[in-house]
């Protein structure tokens, strides 16, 4: 059997609204979008809600260009900043940045990872908390990390010199006031 990889699009005939997407196997990729997309599960919140309202048979699959795999993903942006598909979510070809959550979905992500253990297998122990806890409190300032003494004397040299204005003067000295006035009993 041969792969054949490609961009494609999803087209709704209804309204002329499309998905531009890209797969290695362009047979199986439909395939699969098919079984999400009846099934109601789609990852692709926009294409399933525009399935559910007009329909399976409103809708084709069609192949735009034969790529090899390599090249796909610069072929799909392309493709889709010639379409401006509506149904795509991200606006980026092969990456999941720009795709906003809503408050909801965050909250169910949240709760999915609630009580999970870490990369190590374990859960962290209520001491192992408290211990980190405790060591953060107070420090804003790189929180715990520790600088070489050559970075400082770098971080140093680089600040000789160096005037504020008056405006970032005076707002640094009330920082310190306020911060005097709560030391102080």
């Amino acid at each position: 059997m041969i792969k054949l990889s490609g961009v494609y699009e999803i087209l709704n005939t209804t309204n002329g609204h499309r998905y531009v997407g890209s797969a290695v196997n362009l047979k199986s990729r439909w395939v699969d979008h098919k079984k999400r997309l009846r099934g109601g599960a789609h990852e692709n919140g926009h294409l399933q809600n525009a399935w559910n309202k007009y329909g399976e048979d409103t809708f084709e699959f069609d192949v735009l260009e034969y790529w090899e795999p390599e090249f796909l993903v610069g072929m799909e942006q392309w493709w889709m900043n010639m379409l401006q598909p509506e149904y795509n979510i991200a606006p980026v070809a092969g990456s999941r940045l720009g795709i906003p959550h809503t408050a909801k979905a965050k909250a169910k992500m949240s709760a999915a990872n609630m009580g999970k253990k870490s990369r190590l297998g374990q859960s962290p122990t209520k001491e192992t908390r408290a211990k980190l806890s405790a060591k953060s409190m107070g420090n804003t300032n790189c929180l715990g990390r520790k600088l070489t003494d050559e970075t400082k004397a770098k971080i140093s040299a680089s600040n000789k010199g160096r005037k504020h204005s008056a405006e970032s003067r005076a707002n640094m000295s009330a920082g310190q006031k306020k911060r005097w006035a709560k030391e102080t009993p």
